[in-house]
């Protein structure tokens, strides 16, 4: 058996058309996993009375669930919830138009946003204590404080591992097929149908999933290599 080239080269913009729904899912996706992550981070972080406790035990079951399970639940949970609302803001349960794409925003956000959590943590307790203090001695407030000098400098830190839960989260949305829905793996599995040639469909997906990763990658350094440079010792350099 040999590959079909001209079908792979054919089929290459079918597959791509797709891409502008997986990186959707993805930035939702991330998006919320943030939200999460911050919320759970920063009761850890502030001692929150039970709160912190909470976040931890929540914490730590998602991270011992698989991602396929947490989807499935999902998925199989949306009906229950969309018909719990049913009525609510005007909104009426069709159970053939079901959000299947909240659930597997839900699943991932979740999922990666119970990891994100320790990368939150990690990343402010890299802070020195003097950063604080010397904010307090030029007369700004707690806020203040982490908003113009501690903030910017989390973000700084944890770029590197942040880019690289985004792309394994990126990766991870081609699990959402098994919830019906239609992202870049789908459509090459379904272009690929008619001729069984799944084998030259997939070689698309991954060919396109690897240069989208790489390109983030690349930006990702771009932009820390650029924004990070005030956090290096007097007379380091970046290069």
């Amino acid at each position: 058996m040999n590959l079909d080239v001209d079908f792979m080269i054919s089929d290459m913009p079918t597959v791509v058309a797709a891409l502008p729904s997986t990186l959707i899912l993805s930035l939702d996706s991330m998006l919320w996993a943030l939200v999460f992550a911050l919320i759970c981070g920063g009761a850890q972080l502030a001692r929150v009375p039970v709160l912190d406790k909470v976040t931890l035990v929540i914490n730590t079951f998602i991270k011992g669930i698989p991602l396929v399970v947490q989807l499935l639940f999902c998925y199989y949970a949306v009906p229950y919830v969309v018909k719990w609302f049913d009525g609510l803001m005007h909104r009426t349960y069709d159970p053939q138009h079901l959000p299947y794409f909240g659930a597997a925003v839900l699943a991932l956000a979740l999922n990666f946003g119970a990891y994100i959590t320790d990368v939150v943590i990690s990343s402010t307790r890299a802070i020195d204590r003097g950063q604080w203090e010397s904010a307090y001695a030029c007369g700004m407030t707690r806020f203040q404080a982490l908003r113009r000098v501690v903030a910017p400098q989390i973000v700084v830190i944890s770029l590197p591992n942040m880019t690289n839960y985004f792309i394994w989260l990126l990766k991870g949305t081609s699990l959402a097929s098994i919830v019906n829905v239609v992202e870049m793996l789908t459509t090459a599995r379904l272009s690929a149908a008619d001729g069984y040639q799944f084998l030259e469909a997939y070689i698309d997906a991954a060919i396109i999933y690897w240069i989208v990763c790489a390109f983030i990658e690349w930006l990702s350094g771009r932009i820390y290599h650029s924004a990070g440079s005030y956090l290096l010792p007097p007379n380091a350099s970046t290069a």
